[in-house]
């Protein structure tokens, strides 16, 4: 890890890059998993993309202090504005998806109280929003273990007992109906995540031998893939769906996995050559609510509906549109009348 806070950010953004081109690519090839090689990577791929951004997510929280203001900034600055962007970016997909593939004004208006629900119930356009409603409840939660549960030993403890829960009732009913409100039964599971990243960053400085420790991460994960394929396990980790197969490999993998993509993001940041994607990382939430939209593209303009080619639009089109509007804003700074430049 840098000893800057530029290199910090510099390597966290490449992490979280890499991240959303892994969820892009996956829900891309979702589509092809009937081909067996295409139902591998996906599987392998979903160990750990969505960990990741829960992992990422724990390593620049603080503790609390002991008090409402605290509390009020906390929940001010950190979860308004994703709920914010949840219910102004949805309602916009919602409408958008309406025209786009022509359906009635009543499934329409019931996706807008679906969209207040949240979780499992979203699909389409809305599929990863899902991510946003658990990544706000995880925050909130791992706060409360970290500002209110002083001893590590005893925030451990708690994680891995909510962990254990959430991995062995997993899709459980919610009064009767087959979704929590805004998956909340996730957060049992992506607490230990979070949790981890917290503890997991400070730890990072301490990493002596990088390109050893990945080698081994590497092995490790060509293992698991080998295992997959002769099918000496069934490993699958879906966490929106509350899918998961395997305890201890759910627990373990993610973190593993997670580990050697963030010493790989410390390695490269170290290289101009890929400076690209820290802009890619820092606009992983324009691409997250976007991407699926955006596979409709193709068809509409009369193009091979093929997965490469959504990729590439989920990807690219709300980079441009980043950089159109940069553009635009420097235009609009420039030629402005002269009395409201200095008013």
């Amino acid at each position: 890890m840098g000893s800057t806070t530029k290199q910090r950010i510099t390597w966290v953004d490449i992490a979280k890059a890499l991240g959303i081109i892994a969820v892009v690519f996956g829900h891309a090839i979702d589509s092809e998993r009937d081909i067996r090689s295409f139902d591998l990577v996906y599987d392998a791929i979903y160990w750990w993309h969505m960990p990741l951004f829960f992992i990422i997510g724990g390593f620049f929280l603080k503790p609390l202090a002991r008090n409402w203001e605290a509390i009020r900034q906390f929940l001010s600055r950190r979860c308004k504005p994703l709920i914010v962007s949840y219910l102004l970016m949805g309602s916009l997909l919602i409408m958008l998806s309406h025209f786009v593939r022509n359906q009635d004004w009543s499934y329409t208006a019931f996706y807008f109280v679906r969209l207040l629900y949240g979780g499992r119930t979203l699909n389409n356009y809305l599929s990863i929003f899902w991510f946003i409603n658990v990544y706000i409840l995880t925050l909130i939660v791992v706060i409360i273990l970290i500002s209110w549960v002083r001893p590590a030993i005893l925030q451990w403890i708690i994680s891995l007992t909510l962990f254990a829960i959430g991995t062995i009732h997993q899709q459980p009913e919610f009064l009767g109906h087959p979704y929590f409100p805004w998956d909340v039964q996730v957060v049992l599971i992506t607490t230990t995540y979070m949790l981890a990243g917290y503890y997991g960053f400070k730890l990072l400085q301490t990493i002596s031998h990088k390109y050893i420790t990945l080698l081994s991460i590497g092995i490790f994960y060509m293992l698991l893939i080998h295992d997959q394929v002769t099918r000496k396990i069934n490993f699958t980790l879906y966490l929106k769906s509350d899918n998961l197969n395997h305890t201890g490999l759910a627990l373990i993998t993610p973190l593993v996995l997670c580990l050697g993509v963030i010493l790989v993001s410390q390695i490269i940041s170290e290289l101009k050559l890929f400076h690209w994607l820290v802009f890619w990382g820092r606009h992983t939430v324009l691409i997250m609510f976007w991407h699926r939209a955006l596979f409709d593209l193709p068809e509409i303009m009369g193009l091979p509906n093929h997965w490469l080619l959504k990729c590439l639009m989920g990807l690219l089109i709300p980079i441009l549109a980043v950089l159109v509007w940069k553009q635009f804003r420097h235009f609009l700074m420039h030629h402005r009348p002269r009395q409201f430049v200095h008013s």
